[in-house]
């Protein structure tokens, strides 16, 4: 299973509610079961209304994710690794929180568990960001973008965070305590010796795809269901050309466009906007 065989689900998909996602996914990811990474997830399965999906998640996933790490989900097979953001205002800003943006993730990443680790042999997968605009418990749009369309290499961030870190970590604290993956706690400040303990935490977010793509991406309607993904050319030629030809011949609208290239400002890579409306 990939992106575009996920694509074609949705655009066959009759009901965005998020309370009518078939059971055809693992509800592991809280009790609550996080509506909308149930309802992406499900779409990678098969059609998410409906009860004739062809798999179910552990034969799409080898990963599930969980409750504090990324990724939400990774695709067998060394697929896509897979983070599900939910807004619910139509431009929202989206929140990484301690997580570094990414073109790529590494197995070497220590964010990530050791589940997510070994679940294969792996080394780096292609990072899918998926935002979802949820009103009333129903999906207004979803946008599908690949990192290596809106970051820099993931070298940039980890450079950037290192130096923050070190710039904490040369100051005259000696209540500063910088292991672990933050940039640092401050450990019993007020000399109580009760654990007040301060954390330095990154939050880390980005703009909403709607805001970053606004000059050749529109929503044209919120009070139906709309979908957008983003990609570079050099990826949408890695799927098999069945699939392809499968997309540009059903009802979602595929065409080419470019975005300037976010490691190098000066130039532009080419891209494929792929989209459909309810």
């Amino acid at each position: 299973m990939n992106i575009l065989e996920a694509i074609l689900n949705l655009s066959r998909c009759e009901d965005f509610s998020l309370t009518n996602t078939e059971e055809n996914v693992n509800n592991i990811v809280s009790d609550e079961g996080k509506p909308l990474e149930k309802f992406v997830r499900a779409s990678f399965c098969g059609r998410p209304d409906s009860e004739e999906s062809e798999n179910v998640s552990k034969d799409v996933f080898c990963y599930e994710g969980g409750v504090n790490n990324p990724p939400d989900a990774m695709i067998r097979n060394q697929g896509d690794a897979i983070e599900i953001k939910k807004i619910e205002s139509k431009i929202g800003g989206i929140q990484l929180n301690s997580s570094l943006p990414k073109q790529k993730l590494f197995s070497s990443d220590k964010m990530i568990t050791d589940d997510a680790k070994t679940c294969e042999n792996w080394e780096s997968r292609d990072m899918l960001y998926v935002v979802g605009y949820v009103s009333n418990n129903n999906i207004r749009y979803l946008f599908f973008v690949y990192g290596d369309c809106i970051f820099r290499e993931n070298q940039f961030y980890e450079d950037k965070f290192n130096a923050i870190k070190e710039a904490l970590g040369s100051l005259d604290i000696e209540e500063l305590d910088q292991t672990g993956n933050e940039y640092g706690t401050l450990k019993n400040v007020d000399g109580l010796n009760i654990n007040t303990n301060m954390r330095l935490r990154p939050l880390n977010s980005f703009d909403n795809p709607l805001k970053i793509f606004s000059d050749i991406v529109k929503l044209e309607n919120e009070d139906n269901f709309s979908m957008f993904t983003i990609m570079r050319d050099a990826k949408y030629e890695t799927f098999m050309p069945e699939i392809r030809r499968e997309i540009e011949n059903s009802d979602v609208d595929v065409r080419d466009s470019t975005i300037y290239d976010p490691d190098n400002q000066e130039q532009k890579v080419k891209i494929k906007i792929l989209s459909f409306k309810n």
